[in-house]
């Protein structure tokens, strides 16, 4: 689940994916094939694939999720949750599309976490992707007691979520949280994963620029989204994708833990 979105503090969002939304991940899909999102990924995961225990791999908000695409012949079980049915869609189409998928063992749930319950299973990984900020730092600390009930010794918990230096937080705004609802240090992912429940194997600190494909993308993604909200003067349309695009930059926490 990804959050683009160039009316961060003009229009309240919930978690729940609008029509601006629909029209990124539909781009995503027409124009990144599943080589494409392999390789922009970073995914600390792979070190450390020799060292998972046996079990089911989850992605909780998974979208279009490469995490899983880079588990394709496995024959493990794979278990993608999303609440929004159009990107389990995406996903399956993509899986589906390629010849080397073990697809017997894929499940697709359509699942509103943390209010609905987690499969029943051992799970070898659990993978949250640009999930947590949509919640408060409190909300995530019983997120982490969730996970700690639904995982095993050896299970591990890949992060990864927006840190306090992505460019769209703001502390002075009185709306800074009104989409993300926390930005993250690893002190507070340490607080939501304690020390006394799992060990953490992998920190870093992400601060990037974005490719020129990923411009690319995002700059289509914002001609037909300020079209559809029916602007239609091309110095206010040049305004918009000048105020987005100024200092973009993507700042994130990515960390891997490990179940004691």
């Amino acid at each position: 689940m990804r959050e683009l979105e160039w009316q961060f503090y003009t229009k309240p969002k919930n978690i729940t994916m609008d029509n601006s939304m629909k029209l990124y991940w539909e781009l995503v899909f027409k124009r990144q094939t599943n080589n494409d999102l392999l390789r922009e990924l970073h995914n600390p995961i792979r070190q450390y694939e020799k060292e998972m225990i046996d079990g089911a791999i989850l992605d909780i908000g998974c979208g279009q999720s490469p995490f899983l695409l880079d588990f394709l012949s496995t024959d493990r079980e794979i278990i993608a949750i999303d609440n929004e049915q159009i990107q389990l869609d995406f996903l399956k189409k993509r899986v589906e599309s390629e010849k080397s998928a073990t697809l017997k063992n894929w499940s697709y749930l359509n699942l509103n976490f943390p209010k609905d319950d987690l499969p029943d299973s051992t799970y070898s990984l659990i993978i949250f992707s640009n999930l947590l900020h949509f919640f408060t730092l409190k909300e995530c600390v019983e997120i982490g007691k969730i996970i700690a009930n639904k995982s095993t010794k050896g299970t591990l918990i890949y992060i990864g979520v927006h840190s306090v230096k992505f460019y769209a937080n703001n502390p002075s705004n009185s709306n800074n949280n009104g989409y993300f609802k926390h930005y993250f240090t690893i002190r507070d992912l340490d607080k939501v994963f304690p020390s006394h429940l799992f060990e953490k194997i992998y920190y870093a600190d992400i601060d990037k620029s974005d490719s020129k494909s990923e411009r690319d993308l995002t700059e289509e993604w914002l001609d037909k989204d300020i079209e559809a909200d029916g602007i239609t003067d091309p110095n206010q349309r040049d305004l918009i994708k000048k105020n987005y695009l100024k200092n973009k930059r993507q700042s994130d926490v990515i960390a891997v833990y490990r179940k004691k």
